[in-house]
């Protein structure tokens, strides 16, 4: 049998405050990034070094790989209680965790996490790993299956958990999702960084996602349609909001 081809081959990166967006097609290596960097997975070579003592808090893709308490409750206080907290002081902090994503505790609270549909799966581990306030907080997919309220109650999350100091790494197919909170993009093909930039600057290039096989954000795209149609639109716009300033600007919309 040949040898296997390494998820990950020359990687170096700083992560340091804000959010970074993840990106790279399915087995280009951002799910083993984000496992070698919370501890999951060992690599063959290099290390992984963490400042501080804080807490390194990563949410799987599939959000079933990580449960294992019987109930929801316990499963959102389990970090909490190992690390001493009292009863009423982790069901308090899981409470918020889970409002945050804007779940009950005391809905949910006895229930199995194994029966709650995928997308309250999926706000639950995110909910989980928030209640332990993570100096680090690792994401893969997040937003994947959530419909649009759940989807902003996510982002507001993550917006908060970096507003508060923590570093958050996002690994995601969702290019809107990280034009939204987002600062800076790393793009892996084949294991290797192939950029790393400003987010808004990369994401809002549609020819240049697109050469690295990347969909780009919706605004992205539409910007780019409108300019092969003939129609001037300055800058790079990434939003809706900027798209329609744009087209004001360059005299298509009166």
């Amino acid at each position: 049998m040949g040898e296997k081809n390494p998820a990950l081959v020359d990687v170096s990166i700083d992560f340091e405050g804000g959010v970074t967006g993840l990106m790279g097609k399915t087995g280009s290596g951002k799910t083993s990034l984000l496992e070698v960097m919370a501890g999951a997975t060992s690599p063959d070579s290099g290390r992984v070094r963490a400042q501080g003592d804080g807490e390194i808090g990563l949410v799987f893709q599939l959000p079933e790989r990580q449960f294992f308490e019987p109930t929801v409750e316990r499963e959102v206080t389990f970090g909490l209680r190992e690390h001493g907290l009292s009863a009423s002081c982790a069901r308090e902090r899981a409470a918020h965790a889970l409002a945050l994503m804007g779940l009950d505790l005391a809905e949910l609270a006895g229930r199995s996490p194994f029966s709650l549909s995928g997308g309250q799966q999926r706000r639950v581990a995110i909910a989980s790993v928030l209640a332990l306030r993570p100096s680090v907080l690792l994401l893969d997919e997040p937003t994947a299956g959530l419909d649009p309220r759940a989807r902003r109650a996510c982002l507001d999350a993550v917006r908060a958990a970096a507003g508060e100091g923590a570093t958050v790494v996002i690994a995601s197919h969702d290019a809107n999702a990280l034009t939204e909170v987002a600062d800076r993009l790393v793009v892996l093909e084949e294991g290797r960084v192939t950029l790393d930039g400003p987010a808004p600057t990369l994401l809002a290039d549609a020819p240049l996602m697109r050469a690295h096989g990347l969909e780009p954000a919706c605004a992205a795209r539409a910007a780019a349609a409108l300019r092969r149609a003939g129609i001037a639109v300055p800058g790079f716009p990434l939003t809706a909001e900027e798209l329609a300033d744009a087209l004001v600007r360059g005299g298509g919309v009166s």
